[in-house]
């Protein structure tokens, strides 16, 4: 785990300043070690944070016996000792590393992008071909690791993160269609980034730079359904994530777990704990906040299963230090307020371990969302749908508010009735927002014509609602929160529930197998409910959620009063300034509904866009 960056320039022009500019941007994802090299057309750099084979000898960027071919990967190939046995009796390939990126290299000097096709693991890198002046970028099946670029001038650049590539463009400008996704959303949906002259590569691509220009092709897709194997489907699956967790946790440093409480974390922990006795799990919990406190339950689980258990308190003071660090770690506008939580989970969980496991993935693969067994109760004609499209208009004055039990359950009647009306894809993709499109155009000035997310969303067929969580929820929600917290504090996340055995196998079924109206993940249950308590699988999913309406009256009130302040936001000419005011009184009174998601995310744009630009420059 690690982070890279890199520049290919057209007339072999230096560019030593610049890539270890782009380096110090990124020195918190490698605390161990940092370098740069150049060769010919390109310059890597790279900063380590050293798991696997923790020597200097796997130090990048690296270079093979030849220096003809080099290499910065962001990552870890769990199968990479049986790569590297196959590189050396297939193709003679010798090794003078005991880890993982060498035979990464190694593999693609051997085959190319096709080895690409044999690597079980999640990945970022740049690979040079001096021979060929041919500069190649690869992200993992399912964008665990991110992977940014740009064309400016006869060069391309890349690097782990936004800044790291921005920092070193000579012009950068606000993209407004990003802006709108991103207000919509909490955060830009890949390919693209809030800087119009960067991209995100997809994930499961791979992209060639040379002479002849830039090409980006696609080298993974998820299998169509074909009844699974004949095997006990719960038998398969737990043998396949049995199997991934046991690769997870291969490691030249210590391994705990995140434990939420949920099934997800619990039965990656409990699997964990079947491999490795001694492994500690890890968890947060909210005393002065009950209403989202589950550190209990996740205590009776961890005795349950024998687990060296720690958790940590939040208490006010806590979140509150938090918030700066958090800002700072944002790079792009990125609205998820959970993150918060995940960067003090990370910070606390580093001081015991260098690798932690989490469940994520799990709900997006087996249709765990609250949204999703809405959507398959939407398609039904029934009389309870009917009445409650017929009243909606009604249901829109009702108070709400994610605060309350009772209240968070009116804003879902709410959201649930109000999306009833709208055909199935436009209902998927606002039930997957936090701000509806029609608040966005009000608060948005010359707010951008632009059609909805488009994933080939079938009513009759619930995996593609799944494989479109994958693309855009997990891809560019779930996993990048994770990233960019954990890396911040120098912490590998691994999630077992992606390893691409496992993904491919539960797509191969039938949705039908994996979720229905009443419950999601039924495979999961099936499989491990004996190892638990009677009764636990039956629980109510609750959200890692932060109290964002205590920050706004409290720790942020010096941000609302600067960037919410009329001077301010008039001087932008981004945001529309009655809407701003009108979302700011809402967002902070006793009913506050969806509206502090809404300044939450204005706030942290604002603090970004002060990084990039000043108000007063045209964007």
């Amino acid at each position: 785990m690690c982070g890279i960056v890199g520049i290919w320039t057209k007339d072999h022009s230096s560019r030593e300043g610049a890539i270890k500019g782009m380096v110090n941007t990124i020195l918190h994802r490698g605390p161990d070690h940092h370098s740069d090299t150049s060769k010919g057309a390109v310059s890597l750099g790279h900063t380590r944070l050293s798991i696997i084979d923790t020597s200097s000898d796997s130090n990048q960027p690296m270079a093979d016996e030849s220096g003809n071919y080099l290499i910065t990967f962001n990552g870890e190939i769990y199968n990479f000792k049986d790569l590297r046995n196959d590189l050396e009796k297939n193709h003679g390939m010798q090794f003078r590393t005991s880890g993982d990126t060498e035979v990464l290299l190694k593999g693609l000097i051997a085959e190319g992008v096709n080895f690409l096709k044999k690597v079980n693991g999640f990945f970022a890198f740049g690979f040079y071909n001096h021979q060929k002046e041919e500069l190649l970028l690869a992200r993992d099946r399912f964008g665990i690791k991110p992977l940014f670029y740009a064309e400016e001038a006869g060069a391309f650049l890349f690097g782990s993160s936004l800044e790291s590539v921005s920092s070193q463009l000579k012009t950068k400008s606000l993209d407004r269609h990003s802006l709108a996704k991103y207000i919509q959303h909490s955060y830009v949906p890949a390919p693209d980034t809030m800087l119009k002259e960067v991209k995100k590569l997809l994930p499961g691509h791979f992209l060639k730079v040379d002479e002849s220009g830039v090409e980006a092709k696609k080298y993974y897709e998820l299998p169509e359904v074909d009844g699974g194997n004949t095997k006990s489907l719960e038998a398969s699956f737990e043998e396949l994530l049995r199997k991934s967790v046991r690769r997870r946790l291969v490691s030249d440093v210590p391994v705990g777990t995140f434990l939420s409480g949920g099934y997800d974390s619990s039965v990656i922990s409990m699997i964990a704990r079947d491999e490795q006795p001694e492994i500690p799990a890890f968890s947060i919990g909210f005393p002065q906040h009950p209403y989202y406190d589950e550190s209990q339950k996740a205590a009776r689980i961890a005795k349950h299963l024998g687990l060296e258990h720690h958790i940590i308190p939040v208490d006010s003071k806590l979140l509150d230090d938090a918030l700066p660090e958090v800002l700072d770690a944002i790079d792009e506008p990125f609205a998820d307020s959970s993150a918060v939580l995940v960067n003090i989970l990370s910070k606390y969980t580093r001081k015991s371990v260098k690798v932690a496991l989490s469940g994520d993935g799990a709900d997006e693969l087996m249709g765990g969302y609250n949204k999703h067994r809405a959507l398959l109760q939407s398609v039904e004609t029934g009389f309870v749908n009917q009445s409650l499209k017929a009243i909606s208009p009604v249901l829109q004055s009702v108070p709400e508010s994610r605060n309350s039990a009772i209240l968070d359950k009116l804003r879902k009647v709410k959201r649930y009735s109000h999306g009833l009306k709208m055909d199935f894809p436009e209902r998927y993709e606002a039930w997957a927002s936090f701000t509806p499109k029609t608040l966005v155009s009000e608060l948005l000035i010359d707010y951008p014509s632009t059609n909805g997310l488009s994933y080939g969303l079938v009513e009759t067929d619930f995996n593609t609602v799944l494989k479109a969580d994958m693309d855009l929820v997990l891809a560019n929600d779930m996993l990048p929160k994770v990233d960019l917290m954990s890396m911040y504090q120098g912490l590998e996340v691994r999630v077992p529930f992606l390893d691409h055995e496992l993904v491919e196998f539960l797509f191969k079924l039938p949705a039908e197998k994996k979720m229905t109206k009443s419950a999601g993940k039924i495979l999961l249950k099936k499989a491990f409910e004996n190892r638990f308590p009677e009764g636990f699988f039956e629980g109510k999913k609750r959200g890692f959620e932060a109290p964002l309406t205590h920050w706004l009256q409290g720790p942020l009130e010096g941000l609302r009063s600067k960037y919410l302040s009329e001077s301010f936001i008039k001087s932008q000419g981004i945001f529309n300034y009655k809407v701003v005011q009108s979302l700011e009184r809402k967002a902070i009174g006793p009913i506050p509904g969806d509206a502090p998601h809404t300044i939450w995310a204005i706030l942290v744009f604002q603090t970004w866009y002060e990084k990039n630009f000043t108000p007063s420059r045209e964007v």
